[in-house]
């Protein structure tokens, strides 16, 4: 009767080892299944930061690169085989050192970023760049590294500035200050006067009146077509700009339309002379020359 007992916990214990067994070798499938599919996920990733338009790149705690796109290595001159493994700093010696500031506050936890910020290379030239930095975590939870977006705007802001230059330009061609004598300067305007072009017309002209030491600055609306409350304020702070440098401000030609819509403003044009037309404005400045004698009237 024993022996019967035993024969059957001997094949009971035979059946749970080869169910245990049948367990492992499923588990070791699905272990293979899974790593195949990290695997491939894995090297989806690859592909996808490698190839992606932006420029991206993934560092460890201790700023080596992991991963790394295309559009990085492009952007900073650099091949995959030499920056793979090693330290940014490695690879980029001249780095600022706010910017390492900045990588430390990030693998702390922070994320930081830029719009537009001037990079100096070691060669005395300058970049520039727009950047996002935050960092990533690992499958715990903790802290693995920071990743990098950035695109270098070098180009782009340098046709910014050029366009602002001849914008600039623009301005000043579209007011010219012009000297007729000494201590006299003439500032025909044309077309209509906004804020930047007032702003540009006030910088030039304070400039030129301390350069040529002028008493009168005649400015000219003939052919500004239309003065509301905004140009009309504009004029005014001209006009007590160039007082405080101690010159007179002398306002002509207003035609009958522009009169009307002055008083209709309510437009408060005290401490400016006028004068009808630009031919008077030059007679009153030269009237009010030193040694001159009284102006006429208008």
């Amino acid at each position: 009767m024993n022996c019967e007992s035993d024969h059957k916990d001997v094949i009971a214990e035979n059946e749970r080892l080869r169910q245990r067994i049948r367990e492992l070798e499923e588990a070791d499938k699905e272990r293979d299944h899974l790593r195949a599919a990290l695997g491939r996920s894995e090297e989806h990733v690859r592909l996808f930061v490698t190839y992606t338009p932006a420029a991206f790149a993934m560092f460890d705690r201790d700023m080596r690169y992991i991963l790394v796109s295309h559009r990085h290595l492009a952007d900073f001159g650099l091949r995959e085989e030499d920056v793979l493994g090693r330290s940014h700093y490695e690879i980029f010696p001249d780095m600022p050192e706010h910017w390492k500031a900045i990588h430390q506050r990030c693998l702390a936890g922070a994320s930081e970023g830029n719009d537009e910020e001037p990079f100096p290379r070691a060669d005395g030239h300058v970049e520039w760049g727009s950047w996002r930095i935050f960092p990533w975590h690992t499958t715990t939870g903790e802290i693995g590294g920071i990743v990098l977006f950035s695109e270098v705007i070098t180009k782009r802001k340098q046709l910014e500035d050029k366009l602002r230059m001849q914008a600039k330009t623009l301005l000043e061609l579209s007011a010219p200050i012009v000297p007729i004598r000494q201590g006299v300067l003439v500032l025909p305007l044309v077309g209509a006067l906004d804020a930047a072009r007032a702003q540009q017309m006030m910088e030039n002209l304070l400039s030129k009146v301390v350069e040529r030491q002028a008493r009168v600055a005649i400015i000219d609306v003939t052919g500004v077509p239309d003065i509301d409350t905004g140009s009309a304020s504009a004029l005014l702070q001209v006009a007590r700009a160039v007082r405080l440098l101690g010159a007179q401000v002398v306002l002509t030609g207003i035609r009958p339309e522009v009169s009307q819509a002055i008083v209709r403003l309510d437009i408060d044009l005290a401490g400016i002379v006028t004068r009808r037309d630009l031919q008077s404005g030059i007679a009153f400045a030269t009237a009010t020359s030193p040694g001159a004698s009284s102006p006429s009237p208008p």
